[in-house]
C-alpha cells in the first residue's frame, strides 16, 4: 500500500514537472505581438504570432483603432488591448508594429493570432502612460474575428490629465 503512494506521488511530482518546464520554454521563446517573429512549433514554418502562455494561436483577431481628430489626441505611449468573451478573456497584449501608431486622426490596424474566446462581448483598453505627451483620445475600436464584427465606441480621453484621470476603458460591443 505504501509503495503504491509513493509511485503515485512520484508520478504526480514528475508530470508538474514536465508541465512547469514546457509552460517556461514556451513563454522563452514566445515573441512580442505584433513583431515579425512568429512560431509554429517547427522551425522556418510560417505561422502567426503567439500570445504568452497561451499556446498555438487558434484565431485572427484583426483589430482596427481609432484616434480622435481633437488637438494633441495621439499618444506615444504603449497601448494594451484585453479581449474578453463567452469562453474568457486574453491579455492585456500590447499593440505595436512597424509603424508610427496612435497618431492624431489615425486609423491603425493589427492582425493578432489569439485563442478563441468565444462570442466578444466587451474590451478593454490602455496605455502605460510613457513618452512627453501620453494622453490619448480614442475615438473606436473594430475588431473582426470569425465573421463577427463587433464595434466598440469610446470618444473620450485616456489621461491621468483629463476626464476622469484614467489611462485605461472597458468598453461594451456596441
Amino acid at each position: 500500500m505504501r509503495i503504491g503512494r509513493v509511485v503515485a506521488g512520484t508520478m504526480a511530482l514528475a508530470a508538474a514537472t514536465i508541465m512547469a518546464t514546457s509552460e517556461s520554454a514556451a513563454a522563452s521563446v514566445t515573441p512580442r505581438i505584433g513583431s515579425d517573429h512568429t512560431y509554429s512549433g517547427r522551425q522556418n514554418t510560417p505561422s502567426v504570432p503567439l500570445h504568452k502562455g497561451i499556446g498555438v494561436a487558434q484565431h485572427q483577431y484583426r483589430i482596427a483603432v481609432y484616434t480622435g481628430n481633437t488637438a494633441d489626441a495621439g499618444t506615444d505611449a504603449n497601448v494594451y488591448i484585453t479581449i474578453y468573451g463567452t469562453r474568457g478573456f486574453v491579455g492585456p497584449v500590447r499593440l505595436d508594429n512597424s509603424e508610427n501608431n496612435f497618431e492624431h486622426g489615425k486609423t491603425d490596424r493589427f492582425t493578432l493570432g489569439l485563442r478563441d474566446v468565444g462570442r466578444v462581448k466587451s474590451i478593454k483598453i490602455s496605455h502605460d502612460n510613457s513618452g512627453k505627451k501620453p494622453g490619448w483620445y480614442l475615438n473606436r475600436v473594430a475588431i473582426d474575428v470569425n465573421g463577427d464584427h463587433p464595434r466598440f465606441s469610446c470618444y473620450r480621453w485616456l489621461a491621468r490629465d483629463e476626464d476622469d484621470h484614467r489611462t485605461w476603458v472597458k468598453l461594451r460591443r456596441a
